[in-house]
């Protein structure tokens, strides 16, 4: 008799646990860190253990726990990789010493915006400022998954950046490095390709003004599984040139029997012995053609692609070179604002995109 009460008073003391587990977990806690990258801390932590852990997410923490994710995905790359080849070992050795380009991308007209302010900014302090307001391209999405309107954003590897994102070329030093993390795509890409989700109506509904579903099992849900596998694909900057390497070896390794194949080999063999450093990366991520067949798409295969993340300001000092259009380069020269940076504007060379 005494057994059973016992039994019963350890399975009500569970429910109640387990109950009140649940019920502050669903509650917000007032200390939460806005910054990117908070959602998939916020995440991880949760999976480790149901009961809350009683301290803010504080900033110091969240960069922390960046770094500890990172090392435990290159760990696992090393692992799954292993043994490298000999012509893969020597990429991982060639690609140490040409540091990626970290490029961020605008259009024209938001220029002398930035130039006033001296600054990069994120959608969210932008919204916070009383000035023309820039055409940021930051989908909703992906603020969501993990907090974007709180980065400013820049390719890592494409020597020219990624044109779409406008016709201006901002090339930042490579101790900017120290004030971001990256992802090997963005969280619009990841949505639709990896997880699977109509990621564009998902952006038109939270452009809308609505909601979306809270049901995990709605195709058009966004929640804890989506984050918590978006948190392995963090990469901060001490592993951007391995994690890039990495990604080459597993192209090359995937390669068919195809004539266009066998292009890529060729490409991935001149990168180990390629000096120049512009050379080297446009190899590694050719220049996208316009039209181009579907031949010469798989003939031009980027090896690799990762994309930043950084914090919501990014000074002027980080700017290594401002390139314009030829065609405004004596109009941007002339502004008042650009007297102070006349030594970091130019023109783009010709044949950039």
């Amino acid at each position: 008799m005494s057994l059973r009460i016992l039994l019963s008073l350890g399975l009500l003391v569970t429910c109640c646990s387990t109950l009140q587990a649940q019920q502050v977990i669903k509650q917000k806690s007032k200390a939460d860190l806005q910054k990117a990258g908070a959602p998939l801390a916020a995440a991880r932590r949760q999976a480790i253990h149901a009961l809350p852990f009683q301290r803010p997410l504080t900033d110091a923490r969240l960069k922390q726990w960046l770094q500890i994710t990172s090392r435990c995905t290159m760990a696992e790359f090393e692992l799954f990789l292993a043994p490298l080849t000999p012509q893969e070992q020597k990429l991982l050795q060639v690609i140490e010493s040409k540091p990626a380009p970290i490029v961020n991308r605008l259009h024209f007209e938001n220029l002398r915006d930035i130039l006033k302010q001296k600054a990069l900014v994120s959608l969210r302090v932008e919204q916070q400022r009383e000035h023309n307001r820039l055409s940021h391209t930051t989908p909703a999405v992906e603020n969501l998954l993990y907090g974007a309107f709180d980065a400013v954003f820049a390719s890592i590897g494409p020597p020219h950046g990624s044109p779409r994102y406008g016709d201006v070329i901002i090339r930042l030093k490579d101790s900017v490095r120290e004030n971001g993390w990256a992802t090997p795509f963005s969280g619009m890409h990841f949505m639709y390709s990896i997880r699977h989700k109509d990621a564009r109506k998902m952006q038109d509904l939270l452009a809308a003004g609505d909601k979306l579903p809270t049901s995990p099992w709605n195709p058009l849900s966004l929640g804890f599984d989506d984050r918590l596998h978006f948190a392995n694909y963090v990469v901060t900057e001490q592993y951007w040139n391995r994690a890039l390497a990495y990604q080459a070896i597993l192209v090359q390794r995937n390669l068919d029997d195809s004539p266009a194949s066998q292009k890529v080999r060729e490409r991935f063999a001149q990168m180990l012995t390629e000096k120049d450093p512009q050379k080297f990366w446009s190899l590694f991520i050719p220049p996208r053609v316009k039209e181009a067949s579907t031949e010469m798409k798989a003939e031009e295969i980027p090896f690799g692609y990762l994309e930043g993340k950084f914090d919501d300001q990014l000074s002027i000092r980080f700017f290594e070179s401002i390139e314009v259009p030829a065609d405004k380069l004596d109009e941007v020269r002339s502004w008042p604002e650009a007297q102070p940076y006349l030594s970091l504007i130019k023109a783009k060379p010709e044949g950039t995109p």
